[in-house]
């Protein structure tokens, strides 16, 4: 039976069953007062291994963050901030931010509630270049292109063509993911370089979003908000053999094979979109400081 997760650091340890990982390296960093898990696909065998691309994956722990204090969450938005300088490229230009899902859906919303917070200039820049000049700030725009069911567009098309008219030097592309270990639901964070498949953690994915697809590098911040029934049933059960087997053939079932996301949802939702929008103004602009964030942004 599949195990369905998004995350790299969760597929490393999946993998570790099988021995040794050529092609991937890991390590731990500490970005201000968290820890990360940083994995590093350098070949095709490590992504064979991984089932991931080659690339970079940073895996935060951001800890229960709904329920923090003004000043934890502060600390959580500036770690954050560390670790996107980490992956983020070194190329001057604009950037364009997607956040990807659907916003009324609300284990979906992490995308368009982090473009919610985003501190957006392109506008600036066009009509007040002297304004935007005095400003200090980074050329960032920003789009909620939605999903195939609402728009019958494909995300990897409508961001295409915008690219070929921006030309921006990096996308960043915010999206909800799915969890292997119910620990990890809305408790991390997950960068990468590597591009990503939107919809794939629900097992309908669509065109993926790359340097292939949009001519440049793709900056995926990803949140697992969901965890497929049956993996929660096998974190249940201990995972054995036996446990598997008899729970396939259920699975097969119509009707059974369920995602399943915390009772908070909405309140984590608007937590994490904030955490990401306010850890992006504050990586993509670095003379930019928390306060002074705050009051541009609608954190």
């Amino acid at each position: 039976m599949q195990i369905r997760t998004d995350l790299a650091q969760e597929a490393h340890e999946i993998a570790l069953g099988a021995g040794e990982l050529p092609g991937v390296k890991t390590s731990r960093r500490r970005f201000g007062a968290l820890w990360a898990d940083v994995a590093e696909v350098t070949d095709e065998n490590g992504s064979r291994a991984l089932g991931k691309p080659v690339g970079t994956y940073v895996t935060l722990d951001v800890g229960r963050l709904w329920q923090d204090g003004v000043e934890e969450f502060r600390g959580k938005v500036l770690a954050l901030r560390d670790a996107l300088r980490f992956i983020l490229p070194d190329v001057p230009g604009p950037v364009l931010v997607a956040g990807l899902g659907n916003r009324l859906v609300t284990a979906d919303a992490v995308g368009p509630l982090a473009v919610d917070s985003l501190i957006v200039t392109r506008h600036v820049k066009k009509e007040r270049p002297g304004l935007f000049g005095s400003l200090g700030l980074s050329e960032v725009c920003a789009l909620c292109p939605g999903v195939l069911g609402q728009t019958g567009i494909e995300s990897a098309d409508v961001l295409k063509n915008l690219c070929l008219s921006l030309s921006p030097a990096f996308v960043v592309a915010v999206d909800a993911l799915a969890a292997r270990r119910v620990k990890r639901l809305a408790t991390t964070v997950q960068l990468s370089d590597s591009g990503i498949s939107p919809g794939s953690g629900v097992g309908n994915a669509r065109a993926p979003l790359d340097r292939e697809t949009l001519g440049c590098e793709v900056i995926c911040i990803g949140v697992p908000t969901v965890v497929d029934a049956a993996t929660l049933a096998l974190d249940c059960l201990g995972e054995t053999l036996a446990d598997s087997e008899r729970l396939a053939p259920l699975i097969e079932h119509a009707g059974l094979n369920f995602f399943v996301t915390p009772k908070e949802t909405d309140s984590i939702m608007k937590s994490m979109g904030t955490l990401i929008g306010g850890a992006l103004n504050l990586a993509l602009n670095p003379k930019l400081d928390y306060d002074t964030m705050l009051s541009l942004a609608a954190c």
